[in-house]
Parts: structure tokens; C-alpha cells; sequence
């Protein structure tokens, strides 16, 4: 009898319907509750703008979500998703530090709801501005060459506001200037951000002006023969050469301009050796920089011829300009004095025998210079260019 109720496909089909028919019965009819947990729920503070007025923001920023638990009737509750849920609560008396939000709820679906935690803690500090000194840095390969870096409209400071604990960071607001190449005077509008104590930006601080203008005055250069100062007058007519017979000095225009040549330690050439050298520091007066701080002196043993050239842009020959850098990119000295010792039983070597160039392949990496070198078909037992170095700007 079992076994055939078990092969009666008519009784199995009956069994099935007779379940659905209950199962549709019981949500019909009955309609039973169920509770389901929406998570992340945006929550909304109702009285930001007593916030604003007075001066007071979440900070640390936080995202401001709940959880909450949705009981009611199944059918009821299919229908609701998270866009029909409004969670709001203000802060009362809002003060620095720990504030409490009261969390409520609005809705239009015929639902109940219970917060998982019905109070929600947030931080406020006090929006505050303060005046912090502008610092200018200087970058780019002639940041040497800078005398003064002029803020105009005399502005020294800007006003930075935002959460009590950024301002506190902030130690200065810096900008930087980058100097290359230029030859004269010029301004340049900077960029200002806020910077704590190690130098690193402070994000979420407003400055009341991100940029300012500056003037940016150069050091004037200037080449002047140097004078070597005996300690004997009676000693000017031996025979010596200089390793250098003139230098780059460098500093503020009215001192450069009263200068008009540098002086050599006193030397006595009595005390050296005919065919040996010494090493003889310059005189650098005060306010004034060069890159050569001392010169060489030797003593002839045999008679020399000594010559002296000046050459302009238009003499030195450029090679290797694989990159095709535009000759304008070049910042050529205005002149460059060249000085040569040669035997004198060569004959006379003049100023065309001495070919001047550059080789764009030998360019520094460290601050695009490039030295100015020679050639000659005669040998020089000396020789001196001065300045030896042209920039080759950035493109």
C-alpha cells in the first residue's frame, strides 16, 4: 500500500498545490512581522547654520552614518529602502569639543524603527584665523645670483583660518622663486601654501591670498684685472706669471661699481724659486663674492710671451647640439677675456690662432652649465678664460 501512495504522481501534485495554497493564505492573510537592519544610513545635523554663526565645525571630519533596525509587515516592509529613511538630530548648545546628536527618524512607509545606538558623539573645534609670516625659498640654477626678494605691497604676512588644531600646525606659509638664467631684475607671482614646523603642506587651511607678487633683484657682476701687490716695490721688474690675470666679482650694484680691480695677498718673489709656483690668496672686500679665491704666481725661469684676447658670443663655435637647443637658450657672457703664456721663440700667436667652443654633449646635469674650452694649433703653456662657463636654459 506504501509504495504505491509513494508512485501516485496524482497524491504528490495535490500535496504541492495544498502547500502553496497555505503559504499564500498565511501572507495574504496573515501578514507576519519581520525586523531587518539598514546599515549606513546618512545622518543629517538640522541646525548647521547655528554652527556657522558661531564659528564651529566638525572636526576631525567624520562621515555621519547610523544603523537601524525596520520592524513592521512583511508586505510593508519590502517596500522600504534606504532613500525612504531620514535620520536627523541637532546639536544642542554647540561648544568646543564633544557634542551629543539625539537621532530621529521620518518616514513615509507604515514601518517602526529602533536605532542600533540612538546617540551619536562628534567633535567641534572653533573656526579661528591667525597672521603667519610669508617665507620666500629660492630654487633653480641661479638661485646664487639673487641679491633681494621684495614682497609687494610690502606684505610680510597673510591670514590663514580654518579648525583651531590645523592653525596650531601651521608654522609659516612659504612660496618659492626659481631663477635660472635671467640677466636683470624681474617679478614673479608665487604660489603660497601653509606649512607646519618640518616643512610639510597642512591640508584644510584657507589662506585669505594664495599667491603674491614678487620683486626679485639680481647681484651685479663684473670682471676686474687682478693686481698683484709686492711687498718690495724694487722687486716689478722680475719675471713672473699669473695663473689668472682677471676675476668675476660678484655683489650689490654701488659696491661692484666702485671697484675696479682686486688685489693679491703681499708677496715676496724674492722667496720663490725661478720655475716654481705659490699659491697667493686675493683681497675680497667686504660685500663682494668671487669663485676664484686665490691665484698662482711662478717665477720664470725662461722669457714667455703673454697675450691677452677678449672674445664675444659670436667667437665660440657650439658643437654637438644633438638636441637642436635654440641658440637663445645659450646665456653667453658679454665678453670673455682670455689671457696665454706661449714661448716666445713660437713667434706671435694671435687671436685667431685660439679657437673658442663649447660641446652641448659636456653639459652638467646639476646645473646646465657648460664650460667654454679651446684649441690651438700652437702650444700654450698657459692660458686663462675667464668667465669658462655659459647656462643653458631650461626649456
Amino acid at each position: 500500500m506504501i509504495n504505491k501512495l509513494k508512485n501516485n504522481s496524482k497524491i504528490k501534485i495535490i500535496s504541492l498545490l495544498s502547500a502553496m495554497v497555505l503559504w499564500m493564505y498565511v501572507m495574504a492573510i496573515v501578514d507576519p512581522e519581520e525586523t531587518k537592519l539598514f546599515e549606513n544610513i546618512p545622518v543629517t545635523i538640522t541646525n548647521k547654520n547655528e554652527l556657522n554663526e558661531r564659528d564651529l565645525v566638525i572636526y576631525p571630519e567624520q562621515e555621519l552614518t547610523t544603523n537601524i533596525y525596520v520592524t513592521g509587515k512583511l508586505s510593508n516592509l519590502k517596500k522600504v529602502t534606504k532613500d525612504d529613511i531620514n535620520v536627523y538630530g541637532q546639536i544642542n548648545n554647540p561648544l568646543e569639543g564633544n557634542n551629543e546628536i539625539y537621532l530621529k527618524v521620518s518616514t513615509s512607509q507604515r514601518v517602526n524603527y529602533d536605532f542600533k545606538n540612538p546617540v551619536m558623539i562628534v567633535t567641534l573645534e572653533k573656526i579661528i584665523s591667525e597672521d603667519k609670516s610669508i617665507k620666500v625659498d629660492i630654487t633653480g640654477s641661479g638661485k646664487n645670483n639673487v641679491d633681494n626678494i621684495m614682497l609687494q605691497d610690502n606684505i610680510d604676512k597673510v591670514s590663514v583660518s580654518g579648525p583651531r588644531s590645523l592653525v596650531n600646525k601651521v608654522k609659516r606659509v612659504v612660496g618659492t622663486v626659481k631663477v635660472n638664467g635671467e640677466l636683470n631684475d624681474f617679478s614673479q607671482s608665487i604660489k603660497l601654501e601653509p606649512v607646519d614646523a618640518n616643512g610639510k603642506v597642512v591640508e584644510g587651511i584657507e589662506l585669505e591670498k594664495d599667491s603674491v607678487n614678487v620683486n626679485i633683484t639680481l647681484l651685479t657682476q663684473k670682471t676686474v684685472p687682478i693686481t698683484l701687490k709686492l711687498s718690495d716695490n724694487s722687486e716689478s721688474g722680475v719675471n713672473y706669471t699669473m695663473s689668472q690675470n682677471t676675476v668675476t666679482i660678484k655683489g650689490k650694484k654701488d659696491i661692484v661699481d666702485s671697484i675696479n680691480d682686486i688685489e693679491t695677498q703681499p708677496v715676496k718673489l724674492s722667496e720663490i724659486l725661478p720655475g716654481t709656483s705659490k699659491d697667493i690668496y686675493l683681497q675680497v672686500p667686504s660685500g663682494i663674492t668671487i669663485e676664484t679665491k686665490y691665484i698662482t704666481i711662478k717665477k720664470n725661469s725662461e722669457e714667455n710671451a703673454v697675450a691677452e684676447y677678449t672674445y664675444t658670443a659670436e667667437n665660440i663655435e657650439i658643437r654637438n647640439n644633438t638636441e637642436n637647443i635654440d641658440k637663445s637658450k645659450i646665456k653667453f657672457p658679454n665678453s670673455i677675456n682670455v689671457s696665454i703664456e706661449y714661448l716666445q721663440s713660437i713667434g706671435s700667436i694671435n687671436k685667431d690662432d685660439i679657437k673658442l667652443y663649447i660641446d652641448l654633449n659636456e653639459v652638467s646635469l646639476e646645473d646646465n652649465t657648460c664650460k667654454i674650452k679651446y684649441e690651438s694649433i700652437y702650444e700654450i703653456e698657459k692660458i686663462n678664460i675667464d668667465p669658462d662657463i655659459v647656462t643653458i636654459e631650461e626649456s
